[in-house]
């Protein structure tokens, strides 16, 4: 699965209103003025979400069954306002677990990040049907992989060192689609019945990006590494507490008392 991608500071404007980002908070992420303008930490999702209606389509799966289980990005230098890339995914991995599937992808956005998405297919045989499509990932050379990154850990016990809200509007699923993540799950009441959640949720990696913003506003920096699951769905028009721990490299995202994404990861570089 690959494409071309052309983005302007229309693109990276729209992002960042659909992950939570104010004018009075976050000016340089909304006005092509701004004597700072950027575009948004975790912008570079944009261009690999319009990879999940290929992947439907090239792996043969029924809407319904699919579900993100987890992603990780690793943000190699800014995306800038306007610009352009090549945009790859690749099955590495797919795993049985015999009513489902989790297919393991490889993502990339030109030189600008790397990702890993995993989604669970509950489809039971599936892992049989798609361990086809499989193609491992070639390892760099010896002298340019990077030491792994650790797995995210639980968050403490204790009171948060960092809490955010980020209140989302009946209409969030419908402006983060716009995107590049299609799924009509996200909007349309009949389809999303079939998924088991009832009506339409909010896309995963919105809960996501929307963590990375609020995170690198508290701390400062670039962000340039996010990992974390996806445990429990978002219903457009819910509150999602966004909590962080020691020095905000610890972090979960949480909706009426249940982690919707967590244990969350994140580092920061200058």
């Amino acid at each position: 699965m690959r494409f071309d991608y052309a983005w302007s500071d229309r693109d990276a404007i729209l992002y960042a209103l659909s992950v939570g980002a104010r004018v009075e908070t976050d000016l340089a992420l909304l006005y092509e003025g701004s004597a700072e303008f950027h575009t948004a930490p975790t912008f570079a999702l944009a261009p690999m979400a319009g990879l999940v209606m290929p992947m439907v389509e090239e792996l043969g799966l029924e809407l319904g069954s699919l579900l993100h289980a987890g992603q990780s990005l690793e943000l190699h230098r800014p995306m800038p306002p306007s610009g352009s890339a090549v945009v790859e995914r690749r099955v590495v991995e797919v795993v049985d677990k015999t009513r489902a599937a989790l297919v393991i992808c490889h993502d990339t956005v030109g030189d600008y990040a790397t990702a890993t998405s995993t989604w669970w297919i509950a489809e039971p045989g599936a892992a049989s049907r798609l361990a086809k499509h499989a193609a491992p990932a070639e390892p760099p050379a010896a002298a340019e992989t990077p030491a792994a990154a650790p797995p995210p850990a639980a968050a403490p016990s204790r009171a948060p060192d960092f809490r955010a809200v980020f209140v989302t509007t009946p209409e969030q699923s419908a402006l983060h689609r716009l995107s590049g993540d299609r799924n009509p799950v996200h909007i349309d009441p009949a389809l999303s019945a079939a998924t088991g959640q009832g009506r339409p949720f909010l896309h995963g990696l919105c809960t996501f990006g929307a963590l990375g913003l609020a995170l690198q506003r508290a701390r400062g920096g670039r962000l340039v590494r996010l990992e974390g699951r996806f445990t429990a769905p978002v219903f457009p028009g819910e509150a999602i507490e966004l909590e962080a721990w020691d020095d905000l490299t610890v972090a979960h995202a949480v909706v009426g008392g249940r982690t919707v994404l967590g244990p969350v990861a994140a580092a920061f570089g200058a």
